[in-house]
């Protein structure tokens, strides 16, 4: 095995369009929150609705459930579960 092969060993690339199904469970923060209470979610180039994501998840770590995703327009919606932890960036 080549040094170049050595280090580039388990190095994968990322998409900016993960690939989603219903019932996955996802980590993320919630970027704004509309009036009907819902929270959008942005990771890479995918967007995700979230249900019951109201004004008071904003900037922060969530879980959520996948409900529905369509790969070709890497849009999606999910509900709530929980708040799983703070921004660094809010004080």
């Amino acid at each position: 095995m080549s040094i170049f092969k050595k280090y580039l060993k388990g190095w994968q690339f990322r998409d900016t369009t993960p690939s989603l199904t219903a019932g996955d469970e996802l980590d993320v923060f919630v970027a704004e929150s509309n009036s009907d209470g819902n929270g959008h979610v942005y990771i890479g180039d995918t967007h995700l609705i979230v249900e019951g994501a109201g004004p008071t998840t904003v900037e922060k770590r969530v879980r959520v459930r996948v409900t529905e995703f369509d790969e070709t327009d890497a849009t999606g919606r999910g509900e709530f579960l929980e708040i799983v932890g703070e921004s660094s960036y809010t004080s």
